[in-house]
């Protein structure tokens, strides 16, 4: 399973940096997914924002397979538990996502959601 880590300021432009990267390897693997990862990210990224002061990184970390694309958002800070700070990142993660969660770390916060690929039912 290929996977990307990549660490970006805790700064809103690094948001579209996060996205772009998300839109070229789903992309590749699941194009009829590329808006609901766009959407995913953006959302995870920008809630992760929310517990990063401006001179911490948020790491992101895109894993992929045959069956679907994982993506990992950890912000180091003091452990928060639960589920993400914004009720609507939340609600438009869980709609869109196959799979997704998060909760407190040892070092912070991670929340990460799932893009499966879709079958296409036979005609």
């Amino acid at each position: 399973m290929p996977t990307f880590t990549q660490d970006y300021p805790a700064l809103p432009g690094s948001i579209d940096a996060a996205v772009q990267h998300a839109r070229t390897v789903v992309k590749q693997c699941q194009p009829d997914r590329v808006d609901d990862a766009e959407q995913v990210v953006r959302a995870l990224f920008a809630d992760a924002l929310t517990r990063t002061p401006l001179d911490g990184n948020i790491s992101f970390i895109t894993a992929v397979d045959l069956s679907h694309v994982r993506f990992e958002i950890h912000d180091a800070n003091t452990p928060v538990p639960g589920a993400l700070a914004d009720p609507g990142a939340h609600r438009l993660v869980s709609a869109l996502a196959d799979r997704y969660g998060s909760g407190g770390t040892r070092n912070g916060h991670k929340a990460w959601a799932e893009l499966h690929v879709r079958q296409v039912a036979p005609v």
